[in-house]
């Protein structure tokens, strides 16, 4: 073993390159049979630049460079004390005599820290104190012993000083302790416990694909002091990983990073643990300047939330108002909302990326308005007896776009809300000068809506006692019925067919939909308070298609619906029979979609027997697999469709993952129409058994630009219509609150261009798309109203 450890010292130590003289060396005491490593050191170099040569014999010969100044022969030799000589001419006159002695020695044991049972494999080794002055190779140890059985051991050779003893064994985690040899007087006895070396195992995810991938680790351990081995990372064929040695027991805090810039989130991970899934995911900047609206100063500290629940809160502290921030890319919705003390909540429009790019969104400046405080009461209609208890919160139902409307909407109802007291009182702040409405509503009572004309005057708002409906859905018979209840904004399920609704005076509407079929509409009038029971929604038209489901692959299942028949579809089905209620009698399209993305559709009649059928047979257990390339670049995220030549066959879609891979499924043999609808692209693939195809397509074209006009243009529509060969593509979005726009995917043609606004004229221009980016400005004149006369 020793022998070995020297041989690898040697290895990867360089050799002088000048001109040498021999010198015999004569070990006159203290030579048995551990070999003699020799080494020749120069003051002028570091210790990887020594000259080594082994020695099996009591006399043998160094070479030695021609100068002698600034050299020192360096003997070592395990179970005795390190020979340091320093070399002169007069010394070199004649041979050199080496002496060995056997210095002194410790022993000590090796348990396991956990049940204190003797650890019997594994190796003990010795660094020499640095004041030594003897040159060895960085972290490498010159002795090296075996464990006993017993998990004892005996190191020998120590000279005096402070050195540091390293146990290894394994299965466990490594451990050292200092000793301090003197001249006189014993080493004390050493004791090691040794913890119990584990690793995380597990796979890297890629979110967005659901793909195994291979990354980095950033790792920080706690505590620092159980990391005594350094970590490794290593992945089987599959791509799962291990990574370690850990103490059990240690806690690891982790951050994945992928050559493809995929990071995960900080993950804090026991020890051990093993089924580890860790997904990466793509980050988007996002960067802005929050400032005073009135007076355009910055405000120097905010709170920035992102995600569809504000899943993320950053807190900012900057005197010029900026931030500069990194989003994952898994919240679904990526909005951008601001809140500050004393000033209006603020959320962007949502922020559309293309997440196959690195991607780096600019909100520019960022207006707060100022906020105050609305105070006022709540009251019964007629009496105008105060409400205790009744909720009070903002509403904005018509803010920007209907994706940021909600958005607002959401945040004010659940924190710009309160309660009133005894008295029906309530203070609520956080609203702007102008244009806000307030919703107050009690149990018992139907809320309602209030526009605020000024938030420095107090308000009343009186609430009308609420009426009720009860009842039931049955079938012809007279049986309860499981159904879905639609009415006039909305709809609720009974699973006893029972019912009741707390209404506003009013006429109200219900319609009751099952698997049996649906009821006629029934109307029914609620004055102020009033209850009415005993509404009956007959289930009326009851009706089924049916047939058997075949040729489905392992693992893949089927959704079959009946269009124009509500509620009439049934998911999760595989090979089989099928039924599908509550289908009335007349003509019916009946979709079959897989969730390998294979598609049927075929005609049913459902006649006066209120019975249709048809079958679905899926042939075919091929696949056709490839890349979707743009010159060398995979495309990621396309929508790609294999229509088969035979019209009786399936339509099969799939999406292409990051690289631009693709796969189709359950496909037979013959001619493929494979198509690319954001790139205009179709081409023939003849599939013959398992086929492997790429698809090269010219890069998409985009098109952006600004809409101007006096005032805001926020809102707007922009539309592009058109394309080549007379077929006709269209494209739209909605213009930011900057006025910008931007179209993607468009492939090269003639559009017409075409922008509309409530308050502008509609402008039209025509556009060539021949380019990769095209760019267009467009100016919006308001409309002018005649007088009527």
């Amino acid at each position: 073993m020793f022998v070995q450890i020297l041989i690898a010292i040697v290895s990867c130590i360089s050799i002088y390159a000048e001109n040498q003289n021999v010198v015999p060396i004569n070990v006159v005491s203290g030579f048995d049979d551990n070999p003699i490593l020799v080494g020749v050191v120069s003051q002028e170099e570091d210790a990887h630049s020594i000259q080594w040569s082994f020695a099996n014999t009591r006399e043998f010969s160094v070479e030695i460079p021609e100068r002698t100044s600034g050299l020192t022969l360096v003997l070592l030799k395990r179970d005795s004390i390190p020979v340091v000589k320093a070399l002169t001419s007069e010394s070199l006159a004649e041979a050199i005599t080496i002496e060995f002695s056997e210095g002194k020695s410790v022993s000590g044991t090796v348990v396991a820290a956990k049940d204190g049972i003797p650890i019997p494999e594994g190796l003990v080794t010795v660094e020499f104190d640095d004041q030594l002055g003897i040159p060895i190779p960085e972290k490498e140890s010159v002795f090296a012993w075996e464990l006993e059985e017993g998990g004892t051991f005996e190191i020998r050779g120590l000279p005096r000083g402070v050195h540091t003893v390293s146990v290894r064994a394994p299965g466990y985690m490594p451990a050292e302790q200092q000793i301090q040899v003197d001249v006189e007087g014993q080493p004390p006895e050493l004791h090691f416990q040794l913890t119990k070396a584990h690793y995380l195992r597990g796979r890297i995810v890629d979110w967005l694909y659901k793909s195994t991938v291979e990354g980095t680790f950033d790792v920080v351990v706690s505590p620092p002091e159980s990391q005594t081995a350094e970590m490794r990372t290593e992945f089987d064929a599959a791509g799962n990983f291990q990574l370690g040695p850990f103490a059990e027991g240690a806690v690891v805090e982790l951050v994945v990073n992928t050559e493809s810039n995929l990071r995960s989130r900080p993950i804090e991970i026991a020890v051990p643990a093993d089924d580890v899934v860790i997904e990466v995911y793509k980050w988007i900047r996002v960067l802005g300047t929050v400032q005073d609206q009135e007076s355009g100063n910055p405000i120097p500290e905010y709170s920035v939330l992102t995600g569809l629940l504000h899943e993320e809160v950053y807190d900012v502290v900057d005197e010029n108002g900026q931030f500069y921030l990194e989003i994952c890319e898994n919240q679904n919705f990526l909005f951008i909302s601001v809140l500050a003390s004393n000033y209006s909540f603020w959320t962007s429009e949502s922020i559309r990326v293309d997440l196959t790019e690195e991607v780096e969104f600019d909100l520019g400046v960022i207006p707060l308005k100022r906020a105050y405080t609305v105070r006022g009461r709540v009251l019964e209609r007629g009496t105008l007896e105060p409400i205790e208890g009744a909720n009070v919160y903002r509403d904005e139902p018509a803010l920007g776009t209907r994706a940021r409307g909600i958005r607002m909407r959401r945040w004010f109802t659940w924190n710009q809300r309160t309660t009133t007291d005894s008295n029906g009182a309530f203070e609520l702040s956080g609203f702007p000068e102008e244009g806000s409405t307030i919703v107050a509503g009690a149990s018992g009572f139907t809320a309602e809506i209030h526009t605020l004309e000024d938030v420095n005057v107090p308000i009343e708002i009186e609430l009308e006692p609420t009426g009720s409906i009860s009842g039931q859905v049955v079938s012809i018979t007279g049986e309860p019925v499981a159904a879905m209840i639609s009415f006039g904004g909305g709809g609720t399920w009974t699973e006893d067919g029972n019912f009741h609704f707390k209404v506003r005076a009013g006429t109200h509407r219900y319609r009751a939909s099952s698997d049996l079929g649906t009821s006629k509409a029934v109307e029914v009038t609620v004055e102020s308070g009033q209850s009415v029971e005993d509404v009956r929604l007959v289930i009326e038209n009851i009706g089924r298609v049916f047939g058997t489901i075949t040729g489905l692959l392992e693992n893949e299942t089927i959704t079959i619906g009946v269009r124009g028949a509500t509620g009439a579809y049934e998911q999760g089905l595989t090979n089989g029979a099928y039924e599908v209620f509550g289908v009335p009698e007349g003509h019916y399209e009946v979709r079959a979609e897989t969730s390998f993305g294979r598609e049927m559709t075929g005609e049913v009649v459902v006649d006066e027997t209120l019975e249709g059928q048809i079958d679905f047979t899926f042939t075919g257990s091929f696949m056709l697999s490839g890349r979707l390339l743009d010159g060398s670049r995979g495309l990621a995220g396309y929508s790609i469709d294999a229509k088969p030549s035979d019209p009786s066959l399936p339509v099969v879609r799939t999406n292409t993952i990051r690289d631009g891979s693709f796969r189709f499924v359950g496909l037979v043999d013959g001619n493929y129409q494979v198509e690319v609808p954001m790139h205009d692209f179709t081409q023939q693939v003849l599939v013959h058994g398992d086929t492997y195809s790429d698809l090269h397509v010219h890069a998409a074209n985009r098109l952006s630009g600004k809409v101007l006009g006096r005032g805001s243009v926020e809102g707007a529509e922009v539309w592009l219509i058109g394309g080549e060969d007379g077929r006709e593509i269209s494209f739209s979005t909605t213009v930011r609150e900057n006025g910008s726009y931007l179209l993607k995917g468009i492939p090269t043609g003639t559009y017409t261009l075409k922008v509309t606004h409530p308050k502008f004229a509609e402008v039209t221009q025509q556009v060539d798309i021949e380019e990769e980016r095209v760019k267009l400005d467009l100016k919006l004149n308001e409309v002018i109203h005649e007088p009527e006369y």
